[in-house]
């Protein structure tokens, strides 16, 4: 294993991870909710009640109601703008019920930034309403698509080359280059005869 290799794989792989992770939370961004209590303890028979919701302010949002009623009631959640009475609903309603004592609905990916809640009791004596409005949104910053495409690929590419960096750490020998001044000798073979030496004493010059 080759100690080096495999850190400096993890550290780019670390890096790649990261890039993709960084996207991911800042497009996202932390999330809110806000509960919105709301009712009329005595709507007249043929009269309407009108509440104004705020959206969350991004598609990335929702808007969830819960409603009850003591007897049968209309009720819409309409997209609105101002006007001159206050403010009125614009386009068709993105909830509706008819003659219901109750109700759940949610919009998601709301795209208007202020609704109208209209609850009509079609009766002629009073009735009690009593709603929970919830509104969820998500802060994040909005990162252009080809942007996003070169995080996530550089965060890809730098996994690919840390993952390829720690698998050649991981696997190949170390030591492979020694220095030459660290060379063992040379050894002669087992099966070779013991070398021979001349152990007689040396002659002398003859005449």
């Amino acid at each position: 294993m080759r100690t080096g290799l495999v850190a400096i794989g993890g550290v780019v792989a670390v890096l790649g991870a990261g890039l993709i992770l960084a996207l991911f939370f800042l497009s996202t961004g932390p999330a809110s909710t806000i509960h919105v209590s709301l009712g009329n303890p005595a709507l007249g028979g043929g009269s309407n009640f009108s509440v104004v919701v705020t959206g969350p302010g991004s598609s990335s949002g929702s808007i969830s109601i819960s409603w009850t009623t003591s007897a049968p009631a209309n009720v819409t959640l309409s997209p609105a703008n101002p006007c001159g009475t206050g403010t009125c609903p614009v386009g068709p309603p993105v909830l509706s019920w008819t003659r219901s004592t109750s109700g759940n609905g949610v919009v998601s990916s709301p795209n208007a930034s202020v609704y109208l809640l209209v609850v009509t009791n079609p009766g002629g004596a009073p009735i009690k309403f009593s709603a929970m409005v919830t509104v969820s949104s998500t802060t994040g910053i909005t990162v252009p698509t080809w942007a996003s495409v070169v995080i996530i690929a550089g965060g890809v590419v730098l996994l690919g080359i840390g993952g390829v960096a720690l698998f050649l750490g991981m696997f190949l020998p170390g030591g492979v280059y020694r220095d030459p001044g660290q060379r063992r000798p040379p050894q002669r073979h087992p099966s070779l005869p013991p070398e021979e030496y001349d152990t007689s004493p040396s002659e002398g010059p003859r005449p």
